[in-house]
């Protein structure tokens, strides 16, 4: 499906408004947040991590080497709406099945070109992020963006993705997670089964993992604390990994305190400092909270590395138990791939352990 482009404006909350030429459907409600990817825009619309939310890339020109299949981290998009400087319709690769503007299209998802990208990311620097609207006109009125959605990104039944080989089981509670985490851990060397995230003790018993993942996802963690609770059932029994939002839900179950970010950590260039002597990484990273280092005190969980742009907690690790987690996402998709090697690791932790 395809649309033709006509005057549109995206409407934040703070009555702001920025022109630009729409292409998809019109009337479209979000959180508005941007990302500093120079690339990856297939995997960005794919990520469940940026379900209910507006994206805004920075780099200027989208679209020009199309989107391939095998690049994507879901099956269809999940953002609310693409915002974006100058649009190529007509991609340009030799992988490219499909350009971004029929990829979203099919979708029912807008993209809204020929805006001011710069001014507009300055201004949620300053201000935050905020719901907008992306509409043939501003209107106001502009409804809260959810922040409960993890349900609707997340399996409700549990598969396998990786069986076959005689390496450790690893159970992924999916929470809206991304394709590459179970690519990485069966490249590792794991057998990986995907978990719902209601009913995870029993689908990761059943499954008899040897370890277990917690996903990425969207929302605000503190608005799930039975998700929190599930974190600490599944760290107290079997070695564990957080990611992104699993890292938060760790850090809640433990007695943790998750903060909302001014404009979020987005994009693939974040810079993370490790401690014990282990070089630096630059990370990819989509996440608009943070787990607050003055609430982790009184609990188990030591912090083992942070963002070497605003400190903020980047990794944590329990005192006494295999159970270590990182808020940036070590699998990319997009951005580099320092970080891969999280995977390997927690697999030979698993691998010994079993």
């Amino acid at each position: 499906m395809t649309f033709d482009a006509m005057p549109a404006v995206l409407e934040l909350e703070d009555g702001r408004v920025f022109p630009g030429s729409l292409h998809g459907p019109d009337d479209v409600v979000g959180e508005v947040v941007f990302t500093t990817a120079m690339t990856g825009y297939g995997e960005i619309a794919t990520d469940a991590s940026y379900a209910g939310q507006i994206v805004v890339m920075t780099f200027p020109e989208i679209g020009v080497y199309g989107v391939d299949p095998q690049a994507l981290e879901a099956a269809a998009p999940t953002l609310r709406g693409l915002v974006v400087r100058s649009l190529q319709a007509q991609p340009s690769h030799a992988t490219s099945r499909t350009g971004i503007t029929a990829f979203l299209g099919e979708a029912g998802v807008p993209i809204l070109s020929d805006v001011d990208t710069r001014a507009l990311t300055r201004h949620l620097r300053r201000a935050g992020t905020m719901a907008g609207r992306i509409s043939r006109e501003a209107r106001g009125g502009i409804p809260e963006a959810s922040c409960q959605l993890v349900r609707q990104m997340a399996t409700k039944d549990g598969y396998w993705f990786a069986r076959e080989g005689d390496g450790p089981i690893v159970a992924v509670v999916d929470f809206g997670l991304k394709a590459d985490i179970l690519r990485q851990l069966a490249a590792a060397g794991a057998r990986v089964f995907v978990a719902p995230p209601d009913g995870a003790l029993a689908a990761v018993e059943g499954a008899a993992a040897a370890g277990v993942v917690l996903s990425n996802g969207p929302g605000d963690p503190a608005l799930m604390p039975e998700f929190a609770a599930t974190a600490r059932q599944l760290a107290e029994r079997w070695p564990t990994l957080g990611i992104c939002l699993g890292h938060q839900l760790l850090a809640l179950g433990y007695g943790g305190r998750t903060f909302k970010l001014p404009f979020g950590h987005r994009g693939a260039n974040h810079p993370v400092g490790h401690g014990a002597g282990r070089p630096g990484e630059v990370t990819s990273q989509n996440h608009g909270y943070a787990v607050a280092e003055d609430s982790l005190a009184a609990t188990p969980l030591v912090v083992t590395e942070r963002h070497l742009n605003d400190g903020t907690v980047e990794g944590l690790r329990h005192s006494q138990r295999p159970v270590f987690s990182v808020q940036y996402h070590p699998e990319a998709g997009p951005g580099p791939w320092e970080a891969r090697d999280t995977f390997r690791r927690f697999v030979a932790v698993i691998g010994g352990v079993a």
